[in-house]
């Protein structure tokens, strides 16, 4: 969590610091994440005795986390959802929940207001990274056991549709989250069943994601998505 808090805030300081676009050097800064963890897992880290597919050691089922007690399910849920009740709080029951979401909907207010614009741009960055910590730590030690190239599934890719979806709200990620974990879980049964190809469940995330766009986009600006104007009846 730590080195996600670390890595995903130098996006955040590069975007107060220097202007750099939040969206573009997170996305570069994974891909060097990625070649920094092939280079272990391929390299000082690799255990030789799995010829077949670099990997790391295991980490022994002594370290493993279980499931929670009458399901099939991992703790990683479970924590999941304390964390989205706990972010909600955070953004909407507090002082820095409300300064970062002035920060968030206009830089130049909360500027004008005397907001520490910086500090809430790299703390927020940080508190995403440390997230994203969490959720590698049980992707590792709940499902994979040890490193290796498959923890860069594009989990990432799928959680910005996940946030774009859910309104940013904490509250109804995990909903959300399920259903496009079902989508992407479905890839093997469409090929299979259906005959169609396994890409076909990344075209569907697309054409949500780019309806989502366009509805953003037109929304307010031609009179049919518009609201319906309230009668003044006095």
């Amino acid at each position: 969590m730590a080195v996600g808090a670390f890595w995903v805030g130098t996006a955040g300081f590069l975007r107060y610091a220097r202007g750099v676009n939040e969206t573009i050097s997170s996305l570069l800064l994974t891909y060097i994440g990625i070649a920094i963890m092939n280079f272990f897992v391929e390299g000082p880290l690799r255990d030789l005795s799995n010829p077949n597919k670099p990997s790391t050691k295991p980490i022994g089922e002594a370290y493993m986390v279980g499931k929670i007690p009458g399901t099939e399910v991992h703790w990683g849920f479970a924590f999941g959802i304390i964390l989205c009740i706990a972010l909600y709080f955070l953004l909407e029951r507090t002082t820095f929940g409300f300064a970062a979401r002035v920060t968030g909907g206009n830089f130049r207010a909360a500027l004008a207001q005397g907001l520490p614009v910086g500090r809430l741009i790299v703390a927020c960055s940080a508190l995403a990274g440390g997230c994203a910590g969490l959720a590698g730590f049980f992707e590792v030690a709940a499902i994979q056991g040890r490193a290796n190239a498959s923890l860069a599934a594009g989990y990432g890719f799928t959680g910005i549709l996940v946030s774009f979806l859910a309104r940013h709200n904490p509250l109804v990620i995990p909903p959300v989250a399920i259903l496009f974990g079902g989508i992407v879980a479905s890839g093997g049964l469409v090929q299979r069943r259906m005959e169609l190809p396994d890409a076909t469940v990344l075209v569907l995330q697309g054409l949500i994601f780019v309806v989502l766009l366009t509805s953003e986009t037109l929304y307010g600006r031609f009179s049919i998505f518009k609201p319906p104007k309230e009668i003044d009846r006095t």
